[in-house]
């Protein structure tokens, strides 16, 4: 099986001789810097790059680029680049880790931050910036993705593909008070099986490249550049390091400038909201002891193991009863099920709210039913006192979509 490395090994940047001289030179200036009790063993070059008989135990290149992207670093690799260098070479490849992680080493995220950043002259920027524009003749994709995330509200992020894939930029984006907007940078690599696309990715932190988070996206049969849509799930860590999941959505842009429009625009498209909101899980970061304690309502249990049974609910708005509806829940894997002939159930969830106190049901049904959509609520004082015939009240929308609400009357058998 293709390993996510090697998959990453084949996407290159091509870097001048000119820019490539000042990125070595200022990498040994950093490293040596850093380790000046170390001064005459790093003078040796195999010492100072990490290859052939060099100390372990002693600093060098190859180590500190491994602790800052995670993954394997062969020292020799730079010094084959430096001697390309020397003996003329107009213009170097780079490629794998080397191709990010050289330029994090001197605090820049790529290559074309480095270019437009730590370039002065004129002339070489220029040759530079050529030669990463016409680096792959595939076409650069621009999506906004868009997740439900901190603070109750949709994050966007800025996602650029390039390399059919190979190369994924993410930047998420959180809007400050003054206008600003606090981002986060994060390198995807992608792996596509069948109609499923996996996305991983890595991110700076404490001057180490560490791992990201994974998206799972459905693209069906075909290249994904031509989905305007893509929807997924995704798993990560927020900005308050808690572990998080959810629905994603990514959407394509046809420009550049369209991306930025949408992604720092402070409107989110109603067809986004409505199918993310409130679509997250979070994980808080404790480690319960017992049962008691894996979240603040699992001291309900005990109450929620006495919902499983029969009910018949007798829906009445004052004097006049407009219909019933009958179900059973399993003892075993509290899967809910009709027990009325001709109701299918579409979709339920039931839960105890208020502190344990109250069950609310919710249902969705088509049919031969008297309502599509119900609520219900119910005092769990009933289950817990093992009362057969229980009172509550319900609200829903009946079967010409008219407003309905009223009285319950609930016969329940325990399992």
């Amino acid at each position: 099986m293709e390993n996510f490395k090697s998959r990453e090994n084949r996407a290159t940047v091509l870097i001048t001789d000119y820019c490539f001289n000042i990125l070595l030179n200022r990498i040994i200036k950093r490293f040596k810097d850093k380790n000046q009790e170390h001064k005459a063993a790093i003078g040796k070059v195999s010492q100072l790059f990490g290859f052939g008989n060099y100390n372990t135990n002693l600093p060098s290149l190859a180590q500190d680029l491994e602790e800052l992207s995670g993954g394997f670093i062969n020292g020799k690799y730079l010094y084959d680049k430096s001697r390309e260098l020397q003996i003329g070479k107009p213009v170097l490849k780079l490629n794998g880790y080397y191709k990010t992680v050289l330029f994090q080493y001197v605090g820049y995220q790529s290559i074309e931050d480095f270019t437009q950043n730590a370039i002065e002259d004129a002339i070489e920027k220029e040759k530079q910036l050529e030669l990463l524009d016409h680096l792959s003749n595939d076409k650069v994709l621009y999506y906004v993705s868009y997740h439900f995330g901190e603070y109750k509200q949709v994050v966007k992020s800025q996602v650029v593909v390039s390399n059919n894939w190979k190369n994924i930029q993410y930047t998420y984006l959180y809007p400050q008070q003054d206008g600003t907007f606090k981002s986060f940078s994060y390198h995807g690599i992608s792996k596509q099986r069948a109609d499923i696309l996996h996305i991983y990715t890595k991110t700076l932190m404490d001057g180490k490249m560490v791992d990201g988070g994974e998206s799972i996206l459905y693209v069906g049969h075909s290249d994904p550049s031509v989905n305007e849509f893509m929807l997924g799930v995704y798993s990560a860590f927020d900005i308050n390091n808690r572990v998080i999941a959810g629905k994603v959505i990514k959407e394509k842009c046809k420009t550049k400038e369209e991306m930025m429009t949408k992604s720092m625009s402070r409107k989110t498209p109603a067809y986004i909201v409505q199918e993310l909101r409130n679509l997250r899980i979070e994980n808080d970061g404790t480690i319960p002891n017992n049962a008691l304690e894996i979240s603040a309502k699992s001291p309900y249990s005990i109450t929620y193991d006495k919902i499983p049974g029969d009910y018949k609910f007798t829906l009445a708005q004052g004097s006049h009863t407009t219909g019933d509806f009958s179900f059973s829940i399993d003892k075993d894997t509290f899967r809910l099920t009709s027990l009325t002939e001709g109701i299918l159930i579409n979709k339920d969830h039931f839960e105890l709210i208020q502190n344990g106190t109250v069950i609310q049901f919710s249902f969705q049904l088509t049919g031969i039913a008297l309502f599509t959509r119900l609520e219900a609520f119910i005092k769990t004082y009933y289950l817990n006192n093992s009362h057969q015939e229980i009172m509550g009240v319900f609200s829903g929308l009946d079967i010409e979509n008219r407003l309905i609400n009223g009285e319950l009357i609930i016969d329940f058998k325990p399992a």
